[in-house]
């Protein structure tokens, strides 16, 4: 007799064999007790999970001559001959090789009037339907909307989005999900216990992870590492016929990356090139590793430690963080023509970057805290200055003129150059605040930001700031957005201030002009150095002819612009 591999010899016969779909199980044990049967069932999933399987369970079941609570016999000449293929009321179809409308027809569409031969439902099981054209499926259509009542379709795809919708929405689509590990091990020990083979529970877990979820595959490759292990499936077998890198090669890597190790890494690759096996295999293993790692280190798994030897305090975060990050150079190099040395410069890269970047993270958002509360440690001093003295703005003291006889003039503000090593008046801080107040308004309200470039800030007592306005609707502007400039005033000073915005009943010019009110309140202007100020700006203005000066009564437009925009103009280039 011809030798019979595994995937066929061990293919389930009833539902009660088939590992995992308990769900699809019981829906469908349950249809035929009850007599609930379908005209039309999809089964999709990843290959290898048992479509066709319960499929031709399901043909059993509903044919079945002595039927035991929706259970084929098993015995009766229609469970036999469906299990060899040979039952006439049951018509398998390659959709990938029938993928014509005429196949369709002569197939199907021509026979599906006549009454079984001999059960009592006509089965038409289509294998890989995604693969029939769009003529076919319009022309199966309306047979499988509408179809003899004893007829039953039942397709098995692995790709469900290329079947149409008017299909799917006539039939009943049942998801095949991939059959987890654990089972994949407890359908091998059975196999290999019938078949009396001696095999190691870590080869065979192997086997399983190896299988992606798909069950034909697991027992394919057992098949196979039978064979070339002589009856005898040992781990390190199983790796030379997987291509497998082995545990300490791995294991090697994995610490090299954890400890950014240059040289293991290299070593490691050396020792994987030596032996032939296939890079893209090991970089797999590593990630799973890293994975299992992770899950291990959450106490999410009862395995025993995936990676051995790492570092005490590794955190949870890297090793996820490492897995994701060789699942994307897997995909970038498996194309690649020389797999090995993608493959080892693609993990040099990750040896370079920083790993643990929630710990950089952490330390700048502490950084940009201390920054904004003004207490960030300052650059030395130099030239005899204090630390603080060298990163302070410069403060522009001003001097009253001496008393003359007539009209006494008005205060007129002195500027002089500050000593690089002289120490700031107090007033240079709340400057300073107040100059990344702005900073910030600036991006979040341009409106309020436009309108504070107006007023002028009197320091009455410490705590304490008046914003003087001429135009009372900015004064009520910024009178609603007290609250608002006093949580980000403080944040910056360092120190809670109160805010009170008051109306000036004399006009204000802006930031071209700054006044002294009585006693000893001090006065700073919002936008630092004025233009009058600024040494350069009367000789420019002196210098302008007189054509060009702005007259109010020949320039009525441009000295209203001014008044808009709290400025003055010094110069006018006309075109001729």
């Amino acid at each position: 007799m011809s030798y019979e591999n595994f995937a066929t010899k061990y293919r389930p016969g009833n539902l009660g064999e088939v590992m995992g779909q308990e769900t699809i199980k019981t829906t469908l044990q349950n249809a035929v007790k009850l007599g609930r049967i379908a005209h039309s069932y999809v089964f999709y999933g990843p290959r290898g999970c048992g479509k066709t399987s319960i499929a031709r369970i399901l043909a059993r079941a509903l044919n079945c001559h002595h039927p035991k609570d929706g259970v084929p016999c098993g015995k009766c000449p229609s469970c036999t001959e469906i299990a060899e293929s040979k039952s006439l009321d049951v018509i398998e179809i390659d959709a990938a090789s029938n993928t014509k409308v005429e196949n369709v027809r002569d197939i199907i569409i021509e026979n599906v009037e006549f009454s079984p031969s001999r059960d009592k439902y006509k089965v038409y099981i289509l294998d890989e339907v995604h693969m029939l054209s769009d003529k076919a499926f319009n022309a199966l259509l309306k047979t499988v909307e509408e179809p003899p009542k004893h007829v039953v379709f039942i397709m098995a795809t692995t790709e469900q989005h290329k079947v149409p919708l008017t299909i799917l929405s006539r039939s009943q689509c049942f998801r095949f999900r991939p059959i987890s590990e654990a089972d994949i091990v407890t359908r091998l020990k059975e196999v290999t216990e019938a078949e009396k083979i001696k095999a190691d529970p870590e080869a065979l877990r192997m086997i399983a992870r190896s299988a992606g979820g798909a069950m034909r595959d697991a027992i394919t490759l057992l098949d196979r590492a039978a064979s070339f292990g002589r009856g005898e499936i040992k781990t390190d077998v199983l790796n030379d016929l997987l291509g497998h890198p082995g545990f300490e090669v791995v294991n090697a890597m994995a610490l090299a990356l954890v400890g950014r190790d240059a040289a293991g890494l290299h070593s490691a690759f050396d020792k994987l090139n030596a032996e032939g096996h296939d890079p893209l295999t090991a970089m797999r293993e590593l990630r799973n590793n890293f994975a299992s790692a992770f899950l291990h280190a959450q106490g999410f798994s009862k395995e025993d430690e995936p990676i051995k030897g790492l570092p005490a305090g590794t955190p949870p975060a890297l090793l996820a963080r490492l897995s994701r990050k060789l699942n994307v150079i897997i995909e970038e190099v498996k194309f690649s023509d020389s797999l090995s040395i993608a493959s080892e410069m693609a993990l040099f890269t990750l040896v370079e970057v920083p790993q643990d970047l929630e710990a950089l993270v952490r330390r700048l958002e502490g950084f940009e805290t201390r920054v904004a509360a003004g207490a960030a440690p300052e650059p030395p001093a130099q030239g005899g200055q204090k630390k603080n003295d060298a990163l302070a703005p410069a403060v522009r003291p001003y001097a009253s003129p001496a008393p003359v006889a007539g009209p006494a003039p008005a205060a007129v503000p002195v500027v002089t150059a500050a000593p690089a090593a002289v120490v700031p008046q107090p007033a240079a801080a709340p400057a300073d605040a107040w100059k990344k107040l702005l900073g910030q308004v600036s991006a979040r309200k341009p409106a309020l930001y436009n309108i504070l470039l107006s007023v002028k800030i009197v320091f009455t007592q410490p705590g304490r700031w008046r914003l003087l306005s001429a135009n009372k609707f900015e004064t009520s502007m910024v009178e609603k957005a007290l609250p608002e400039l006093e949580e980000m005033l403080a944040r910056f000073a360092g120190m809670k201030i109160s805010l009170t915005a008051e109306h000036a009943a004399a006009p204000i010019e802006g930031a071209s002009e700054i006044s002294e009110p009585d006693g000893d309140d001090s006065v700073v202007d919002d936008c630092g150095d004025s233009p009058d100020d600024s040494p350069a700006a009367a000789p420019a203005a002196a210098r302008a002819p007189a054509s060009t000066q702005v007259s109010g009564d020949t320039e009525p437009e441009l000295k209203h612009l001014t008044k808009v925009f709290h400025g003055r103009i010094t110069r006018i280039n006309k075109v001729k």
